[in-house]
């Protein structure tokens, strides 16, 4: 069955490995309402699918966009849905169950806005949090060469 926001979620991907312009669909992205995402990712697999995409397509824009190692995780980059998020509210926020992370620790944060307890997983997996991590190590290795 088509989903619309996985396959944009994938063309974003696409593009963004290809070093193609995005700037169309990072728009599209921007428009989507939190309601109408809720209702067409419902489970668990959509929204890891879903996030892990725009997770990985924008750290790959925002590394050919060369932004600093330090900062590139912790920059409100991603226009969604008339919010700004960053890559680190996608990864602690939506799919590692609202963590946050001070320092090496990462405890759970009661402040996340509830537009992104909404678009949480319900449950955690960490298999997940290790493809993510090797996803993160490949790309990083773009910005030192």
């Amino acid at each position: 069955m088509f989903n619309y926001y996985i396959d944009l979620s994938e063309r974003i991907l696409k593009r963004a490995k290809l070093e193609e312009d995005t700037t169309s669909l990072r728009k599209e992205l921007y428009y989507i309402r939190v309601s109408s995402l809720e209702g067409k990712i419902n489970t668990d697999e959509l929204k890891k699918f879903f996030w892990v995409n725009i997770y990985n397509a924008y750290l790959l824009i925002m590394t050919q966009e060369q932004i600093q190692n330090e900062k590139i995780f912790k920059i409100k980059r991603i226009k969604f849905s008339c919010y700004l998020l960053s890559l680190n509210d996608i990864e602690y926020g939506i799919l590692r169950l609202h963590k946050y992370k001070i320092g090496s620790f990462k405890i759970y944060n009661l402040f996340y806005p509830n537009f992104i307890k909404k678009l949480a997983v319900e449950k955690l997996d960490s298999t997940l949090i290790v493809h993510l991590n090797k996803s993160i190590l490949t790309n990083l290795s773009i910005i030192i060469k």
